[in-house]
C-alpha cells in the first residue's frame, strides 16, 4: 500500500483549521495562527537543497555535470536528480502565499501539509463564505496552490469548490488558463482549466504575478456558479446515468495487450458504486434534488474524494493532483457538453 501523506516528524504532515477534513488527518489549529505555527504543524519547515550528483569511478569521486541531487535539509532525504536549470519553490514559499493572501482579506489558510516524503507540498486556502447551488447546498471557492520536488508536476496555483455537506472537492471550470507568461494555456493532463497558473520549474515564480494571474475571484467564482447550476435543472433518467457513467469509466479502464478492453465496466467497483451515490446515497441527497446532474457530478466526486483508492491518504494525492482529479474534471466536462 502506497503512503503519500509524508510522516518523517513521527506524525501525519497535515495541519488544518475548523471542522477535521474528509480524510481525517492532521493537527488542528485556531484560526488566525502565523505562519511560523503552519510551517511546524503542517510538516513544511524544512527547505529543499541541492548537491552535484557525484559517482564513484574506481575509487575516484566525479560529478555527473549538469544534473544536481535534490534533498530535504531537515532529513537528508533525497527528493529527485534534476537539471543544473530546475528552479526550486520552496515550502516556505507555498506559506508566504498564503499569508499575503490574507493580508489581502477574504483569504484563509484551512488545510497545508506535504506528500510524498516532501516530494509534494500544498496549500489550501478559503476565499469566502461560499453560496448554494440550489436550496441549502452550499460549496464554498478555495485557491490551491503546490508544488514539486521530482519532476512529477509543475508549479501550481488554482481555484476549486467544496461542497460544504460532505467535503467533495469539484473542479471549477470555466474557462482557459494562463501560464507565467500570460498566454492561453494548453492542459497536457487533460483537466479542466479555469483560472489556472501552471509554472513550470525551469521558470522562477513571482508569487505577486500569480495573484495577479489568478484573476478577480468573485468573477471566477460567479461564472462557475451559473455554469453548475444549469446541472441542477437537467434530469438524467437510469439509461442516461447508465451510459454517462459507462462511458466516463470506460473512457479509463486500461485496455489489453492486443488493444481490447478488459471486461464490461459495468461490472466494476467504481461504476456500481458511482451508480448507487447517484440513485440517493450521496452525502446530503435531501439536499441536491432528485437524479440530475449535478447529483451526478457529486456521486463521481464522493466516490473519487472519499473511496476511490487502498487508504485515506493516496485519496487525498489523488482528489488534488492525480487520477482522482482527473476523472473529477473528466466528468464535469462530460456533464456540461451532454
Amino acid at each position: 500500500m502506497a503512503h503519500e501523506i509524508d510522516q518523517t516528524a513521527g506524525r501525519n504532515a497535515i495541519a488544518f483549521v475548523g471542522d477535521t477534513p474528509w480524510h481525517g488527518l492532521g493537527q488542528k489549529l485556531s484560526p488566525g495562527m502565523g505562519m511560523d505555527v503552519w510551517s511546524r504543524e503542517a510538516g513544511l519547515n524544512y527547505d529543499v537543497l541541492r548537491s552535484p550528483v557525484c559517482y564513484n569511478s574506481d575509487n575516484d569521486i566525479k560529478s555527473f555535470d549538469g544534473r544536481d541531487v535534490l534533498y530535504r535539509s531537515d532529513t537528508g532525504a533525497p527528493l529527485s536528480v534534476v537539471s543544473k536549470g530546475y528552479n526550486i519553490v520552496q515550502p516556505g514559499e507555498i506559506l508566504n502565499f498564503f499569508g499575503r493572501l490574507s493580508e489581502i482579506g477574504g483569504f484563509e489558510l484551512e488545510v497545508a501539509g506535504v506528500l510524498s516524503g516532501g516530494k509534494r507540498v500544498w496549500g489550501l486556502a478559503k476565499v469566502g463564505e461560499g453560496a448554494p447551488i440550489v436550496g441549502q447546498d452550499i460549496v464554498r471557492p478555495y485557491v490551491l496552490f503546490a508544488t514539486s520536488y521530482d519532476g512529477t508536476m509543475a508549479t501550481i496555483a488554482k481555484f476549486t469548490a467544496i461542497r460544504v455537506v460532505c467535503s467533495n472537492t469539484i473542479t471549477m471550470a470555466v474557462g482557459r488558463g494562463f501560464d507565467s507568461a500570460g498566454k492561453i494555456e494548453n492542459d497536457t493532463e487533460d483537466r479542466a482549466v479555469s483560472t489556472l497558473v501552471r509554472i513550470p520549474h525551469s521558470r522562477k515564480i513571482n508569487t505577486d504575478e500569480i495573484r495577479q494571474q489568478l484573476g478577480i475571484v468573485a468573477d471566477v467564482y460567479e461564472r462557475w456558479m451559473v455554469n453548475t447550476r444549469l446541472l441542477v435543472d437537467q434530469s438524467m433518467n437510469a439509461t442516461e446515468a447508465d451510459i454517462f457513467i459507462f462511458k466516463l469509466i470506460d473512457s479509463i479502464t486500461p485496455t489489453t495487450g492486443q488493444g481490447r478492453k478488459l471486461p464490461d465496466v459495468r461490472g466494476s467497483k467504481a461504476y456500481c458504486r458511482i451508480l448507487e451515490l447517484f440513485d440517493g446515497k450521496i452525502k446530503g441527497a435531501d439536499l441536491a434534488g432528485v437524479k440530475n446532474k449535478w447529483v451526478m457530478l457529486n456521486a463521481v466526486s464522493e466516490f473519487v474524494d472519499h473511496e476511490r483508492g487502498n487508504s485515506v491518504d493516496t485519496r487525498l494525492a489523488g482528489a488534488w493532483f492525480g487520477a482522482g482529479d482527473a476523472l473529477k474534471t473528466k466528468a464535469y466536462n462530460m456533464l456540461k457538453s451532454v
